[in-house]
């Protein structure tokens, strides 16, 4: 494409050589004559195709840009620039929304984890164990977990803040810095407790310079303590409205995926934000259809031939009213031509949204029949919640136990409100029960199966092959003696069986107990997400 300057810088090149044209033509005759002409119209062409873009342009404005490409966000009314604000509400008005952003945090903490010392030959609960479980229970620090890490994806990230008992409580506010939560954490005897905060909430974030120890790291957060709903609902906040906490007490979540930047993780929504916009719009427009379309009317024609009184017109549309009200249960209409019903159309928005259900969980890796939940009175097929929660295994291992996990018990251990481990800070291992548990009823089928297949393995004579222990062990866990090094192919396929009998608890029972949502609300500000 030629540019207005390119334009420009070429027409003052045909200028300057426009007088050399009688003496080319002299020497080479008319073939160049005729070339520099047919260069000219191209260059008057593209003047014209440049004046026509921009006539465009100036008419169908945002729609096309410089390039004359589309701008589909434009078009199609997505915002290209949403903040923790919009991922916010939509996460607690949408239910697709509210799947994206807190099904993944849910899932991984359904059950918590359990802290294990390491330290060999271990008979008794070591110090450690005991202070964890303690703080565990009197704090409820997994439930706080749990909600920082449901918070920390509305946004690019989130905080849990800690509060020691070495805060002077009348010195809070920002004037005081050296004595309340902006200092350093000095000498704590215990944890007070926990609050954690999305990125709604938090107002700024300062970071520090080279030389200063934490360069690029956050020194310190200023926090919006109150919240919109408070004068609403009667509350009144105590103490300031924004409050500076010293990274010492933060454990900073950052969103679960990270790009360039160690801080900023991937907001839950972002990636899959239009289709979550086309689908609120879909169910919207579709709603407000069916509303219009159930308030239905009629259309009555009357007769050119038919002579109306003078307040017949009055009488005919009292009489409709009361009619179409309940009031009169029989229609009079004497004179009409034709009497049309108007409205009651039929309404379908799974066209739209089914492939951007399909959309959302192909990009977050929720399966559909989790996304969409029960609604067809089945549940979710075993191989669609294998996959999840081995997604959700992999996100327990390699985003929760260590941003969360092993940072809240490090700093806990750091500050000495719970004992080091046995082999020194760090030396514990964090384990977490299997997402899938197996029914009464699907232990015993699994077991029935594999009693049959050892069975027919061995010719109906297991005691030849395999001591009791070995077959009880092999009936009950699967198990075969490490002697034997081929696996015969009934038992390969006698494992297949078993995993296709792994029956799992389906979703409304992955996230009964958090109930409707209620804990993903937290305090917050309007502060956009940069």
């Amino acid at each position: 494409m030629i540019t207005m300057t390119d334009t420009d810088d070429t027409d003052e090149s045909i200028d300057a050589g426009a007088g050399d044209v009688d003496r080319t033509t002299e020497a080479t005759g008319d073939a160049q004559a005729e070339a520099q002409a047919r260069e000219d119209e191209l260059l008057a062409a593209a003047q014209v195709d440049m004046a026509m873009r921009q006539v465009l342009q100036d008419q169908l404005g945002a729609s096309i840009d410089a390039e004359g490409i589309n701008d589909y966000y434009d078009i199609f009314d997505w915002d290209p620039n949403p903040t923790a604000t919009h991922y916010y509400a939509m996460a607690l008005r949408n239910p697709y929304a509210f799947a994206v952003t807190f099904l993944p945090p849910m899932t991984t903490w359904r059950d918590p984890p359990r802290i294990v010392d390491d330290v060999e030959n271990e008979d008794s609960q070591t110090d450690f164990e005991e202070d964890v479980e303690t703080h565990v229970r009197e704090h409820d620090l997994w439930s706080y977990a749990t909600r920082a890490d449901m918070l920390a994806g509305i946004g690019t990230f989130g905080i849990l803040v800690l509060e020691f008992d070495d805060v002077d409580q009348n010195a809070v506010g920002d004037g005081e810095k050296s004595q309340g939560f902006g200092s350093e954490v000095g000498n704590p005897q215990q944890l007070q407790g926990l609050r954690p905060y999305s990125r709604e909430s938090i107002d700024n974030v300062r970071l520090g310079g080279p030389g200063s120890g934490r360069w690029g790291q956050p020194i310190e957060y200023q926090i919006d303590l109150g919240d919109e709903n408070d004068e609403e609902f009667g509350i009144e906040q105590g103490g300031p409205d924004t409050m500076w906490v010293h990274h010492s007490r933060v454990i900073h979540i950052h969103s679960d995926q990270l790009l360039d930047d160690e801080l900023r993780g991937i907001p839950r929504q972002q990636p899959v934000y239009n289709n979550l916009v086309d689908i609120e719009k879909t169910l919207g427009s579709a709603g407000t259809l069916a509303y219009r379309a159930s308030a239905w009317g009629i259309n009555i024609n009357i007769s050119k031939d038919y002579k109306l009184d003078e307040d017949a017109g009055d009488k005919l549309q009292e009489h409709l009213a009361r009619w179409q009200s309940g009031l009169e249960n029989v229609l009079r209409t004497h004179g009409a031509d034709d009497v049309q019903s108007l409205g009651g159309e039929d309404i379908n928005p799974q066209p739209v949204i089914d492939p951007n259900v399909e959309a959302i969980s192909a990009q977050t890796g929720i399966p559909q029949s989790v996304l969409k939940g029960n609604e067809t009175g089945e549940r979710s097929t075993t191989q669609d919640l294998k996959e999840w929660y081995g997604k959700i295994g992999e996100r327990r291992q390699e985003f929760v136990t260590p941003t969360i996990v092993r940072a809240l018990i490090d700093r806990l251990v750091e500050y000495g409100i719970v004992s080091a481990p046995s082999n020194g800070p760090g030396a514990y291992s964090v384990e977490w029960t299997p997402l899938h548990e197996l029914s009464e009823k699907d232990q015993a089928d699994i077991q029935h199966t594999r009693a049959q297949a050892l069975n027919e393995w061995t010719g109906g004579m297991p005691e030849a092959m395999l001591t009791r222990q070995q077959q009880a062990d092999y009936i009950e866990d699967g198990i075969l003696p490490s002697e034997f090094d081929e696996v015969p192919d009934d038992v390969e396929a006698l494992e297949e069986a078993s995993a296709a009998a792994d029956g799992v608890r389906d979703v409304e029972e992955m996230t009964a107990e958090y109930g409707a949502g209620e804990e993903a609300v937290a305090d917050g500000g309007e502060v956009d997400d940069e």
